[in-house]
């Protein structure tokens, strides 16, 4: 009978995939939620820290966000003074979101209060377990996104705001 319930691998490991992202994504999200912010806000927030200006359909791509919760989620950074929407001084019908002091201050203190939880998710994996299951993921990722930019974007992410998102 077990046999018969068996799933086949490449099933059972998006299911794995999936269960660590929900688990690691609600830890975040209540530690989040102490700052005043949804999850979407501050992966959105996340994004911007690491590649500045953007409009909303980068920024949307970058965050792996739907456009409408993307658009609430912006909304709601302005209103609060985290982040400022300008228009593109080359084409007006572009709209440019970033953040502002006081979003990039957010980040950080965020950032510190994140920092034990992160140690936590990733204390069972030795140092070359880590290395492999980024390189094993980057190669998942890969064979996701067609789009040579917005792939290279993608696996580059964690460079610049290492310790925002780690």
């Amino acid at each position: 009978m077990g046999e018969a319930r068996a799933v086949p691998l490449p099933s059972y490991l998006s299911y794995l995939l999936y269960q660590t992202e929900q688990h690691r994504r609600s830890v975040a999200a209540e530690r989040v939620a102490k700052f005043g912010l949804t999850f979407p806000k501050w992966v959105a927030m996340v994004a911007l820290a690491r590649f500045g200006a953007c409009s909303m359909t980068r920024l949307a791509r970058l965050a792996a966000t739907d456009r409408t919760t993307l658009t609430r989620s912006v909304d709601g950074l302005i209103r609060d003074g985290l982040a400022v929407r300008a228009a593109s001084p080359t084409d007006r019908r572009i709209v440019f979101v970033s953040l502002t002091p006081a979003g990039e201050d957010l980040l950080v203190r965020i950032g510190e209060d994140l920092a034990p939880a992160h140690d936590e998710l990733y204390a069972a994996l030795t140092d070359e377990e880590r290395a492999n299951l980024s390189r094993y993921l980057k190669k998942m990722v890969t064979g996701l996104i067609d789009e040579p930019e917005w792939q290279q974007d993608v696996l580059a992410f964690n460079r610049k705001a290492e310790a925002l998102t780690a």
